[in-house]
């Protein structure tokens, strides 16, 4: 008899883990909200500044040539980045390698954040008046914050 009962409680505690597998694939497969694809920068910006037509096509072109002319510091900067790290191989890499490299990266990524200045002054040239604002007040929060940032607690 206490055999028939161990087995009575293996078969039911199979049962209920089956059943709970069970839910947890239909929850993740099944009902779970597929969270909406990424907004680029630039339409997130021209949907909250509420661009006309004409303003949203001098904004996508001001985006797509600054786009097309931060690349190649990027690329370069990547590339000195790879320069630097590749140091670690040597075991006696001098420090004035280091920084020289360091010197490199730094003055491309001023060269960048001056590039990007530059972008958005024509792009708030394209907004009138009533959207200066809401404009400022976009860059601040994603220059604060920056791409692939989560949400810090108080943002919205």
């Amino acid at each position: 008899m206490k055999q028939f009962t161990q087995n009575r409680f293996l078969v039911l505690l199979v049962a209920i883990l089956l059943t709970a597998n069970l839910g947890l694939m239909l929850y993740f497969f099944v009902f779970r909200h597929k969270e909406p694809p990424p907004v680029r920068p630039s339409e997130y910006m021209q949907k909250k500044l509420g661009l006309n037509t004409d303003q949203a096509a001098k904004f996508q072109k001001l985006t797509d040539q600054h786009k097309e002319a931060v690349k190649p510091v990027i690329n370069d900067m990547r590339k000195l980045k790879d320069s630097l790290y590749n140091l670690l191989q040597q075991p006696n890499a001098k420090d004035s390698e280091v920084t020289a490299m360091a010197v490199k990266i730094g003055d491309k990524q001023k060269q960048l954040e001056i590039m990007i200045f530059r972008h958005f002054q024509r792009l708030r040239a394209v907004c009138d008046s009533s959207q200066l604002p809401k404009f400022d007040t976009l860059v601040h929060r994603m220059v604060n914050r920056g791409p692939g940032h989560k949400k810090r607690p108080g943002d919205r």
